[in-house]
């Protein structure tokens, strides 16, 4: 019988795996809702399922006994290329791939050089939040524009603050700015970012760095 395991040690790059291993599982679902439409997407759907039990057992948060996989960061990697290329050639997210390959990628740099996980998954979520508040602008929408300079603002006052550009006294790097970035961007920017490729994302990166922040990971 499968025993829950409390010692293991909470580390970045598993914590994201761990989140983008719950996407996957989700978009798995997602696949056998879409099969009436292509009875082939219900493969697709078990693959990701796969995907979804090989990383929870590589992340030994259960005693599987026997059952031992390996958490490397180029197995990590190699799941979210292939999710990536589903969400690309067929119906799905590519945001499980993203998490994914991001927690492959955080593990591979934090071996080289000791960067603050939070601070690189925080500096992503700037990257994609300020990606959507561009597809705002090109959306035409008075409200979406007016979201999106007032995201954009909030994101440069977060680079400001991350590498203490400017002394701004009333405002620094702390949980609560980060939270409100991102609870901004969760609410007012993303939901409205849509007809171009990996949009919709930045506010739940940013609230991922937020929770990072709070583990001091």
């Amino acid at each position: 019988m499968a025993e829950v395991k409390t010692e293991s040690k909470i580390t970045a790059p598993k914590l994201l795996a761990f989140i983008g291993m719950l996407y996957t599982l989700a978009l798995g679902i997602t696949y056998f809702y879409a099969a009436a439409a292509l009875p082939l997407y219900i493969l697709w759907g078990i693959i990701c399922i796969l995907i979804a039990f090989l990383i929870f057992v590589s992340l030994e948060l259960i005693d599987f006994g026997p059952l031992k996989i390996p958490y490397y960061w180029w197995i990590i990697l190699i799941f979210g290329i292939v999710l990536i290329l589903f969400a690309y050639f067929f119906i799905g997210n590519y945001f499980p791939g993203i998490l994914l390959c991001l927690a492959a990628l955080i593990d591979l740099i934090m071996q080289k050089k000791p960067y603050k996980a939070s601070k690189i998954m925080v500096l992503v979520g700037i990257g994609f939040s300020i990606y959507e508040c561009f597809v705002l602008f090109l959306s035409g929408s008075a409200i979406a524009i007016v979201n999106g300079v007032f995201g954009l603002i909030l994101l440069i006052l977060l680079i400001i603050v991350l590498f203490e550009l400017v002394d701004l006294k009333v405002i620094d790097y702390s949980w609560w700015f980060l939270l409100l970035v991102g609870f901004v961007i969760f609410t007012w920017v993303s939901p409205f970012a849509f007809g171009f490729p990996v949009v919709g994302n930045g506010g739940t990166l940013l609230l991922i760095g937020f929770l990072m922040m709070l583990l001091a990971l």
